[in-house]
């Protein structure tokens, strides 16, 4: 859908701006979550990575506020033109916003727990889905700035098979033993990384699909959302 869209805006700089404003929330998100993932891993230190970890969490959130001024002004020029493009591209910036939110919580998390989560049995698990996010979200980011489809279904395979895989720990983790704090721990980063697997897919669906099935990726991807 994006190439449509810059076909209509081929000649707006502006706009042009919007879509590097998108993948550079999707760079700060992702470093978020990189870092969140090293605090788990023992990798990193929270309070070391703290200020840069705040500074591009804010930043996102700074950015999708960005965008939309740019799509406002954009839409105050030109009354009653591109109003679905622009709409569209609300919605990815809202995902990306709240993907780097949940990536933010996975640091919070980590760093709360005191000390790395390494002892934890289903760490590596969950350490395996998330090194394969990484990359993911790279894709994500070119696949925006780019406006590339390609690159928009790898992102939405790979969701996919993420979320057999933490369907998969979620359902093993009403069957376990786990207690106390690696039980809510565990349960929580299973959570945030089902999020933001599907936040990502979600924001990759405006590069694919037109207006009206944005936010339905799978059949069901706003149900996953909710819930």
């Amino acid at each position: 859908m994006l190439k449509e869209i810059l076909a209509l805006w081929r000649d707006d700089e502006p706009m042009k701006q919007v879509l590097q404003q998108l993948g550079q929330m999707v760079s700060d998100a992702a470093y978020v979550f990189v870092r969140g993932i090293e605090v788990c891993r023992g990798q990193a230190v929270p309070d070391a990575s703290r200020p840069p970890v705040q500074q591009r969490d804010t930043a996102v959130n700074e950015g999708e506020r960005a965008v939309r001024r740019m799509l406002v002004r954009h839409l105050d020029a030109n009354p009653g033109k591109d109003v679905s493009g622009c709409l569209a591209i609300m919605i990815m910036a809202k995902d990306i916003e709240r993907l780097g939110d949940h990536a933010r919580n996975i640091f919070e998390l980590a760093a709360r727990a005191g000390a790395p989560l390494t002892g934890y049995r289903l760490l590596p698990r969950l350490d395996a889905v998330a090194e394969r996010m990484i990359p993911m979200l790279d894709v994500l980011r070119q696949a925006i700035t780019d406006s590339s489809e390609e690159r928009a279904h790898q992102v939405l395979g790979e969701y996919q098979k993420l979320k057999k895989e933490l369907k998969e720990i979620q359902g093993g983790l009403f069957l376990s033993d786990l207690q106390g704090e690696e039980a809510v721990a565990c349960t929580l980063l299973t959570r945030y990384l089902m999020r933001i697997n599907a936040h990502a897919a979600n924001a990759a669906s405006a590069v694919m699909f037109p207006l009206e099935n944005i936010d339905f990726v799978g059949r069901g991807l706003r149900e996953e959302l909710e819930h």
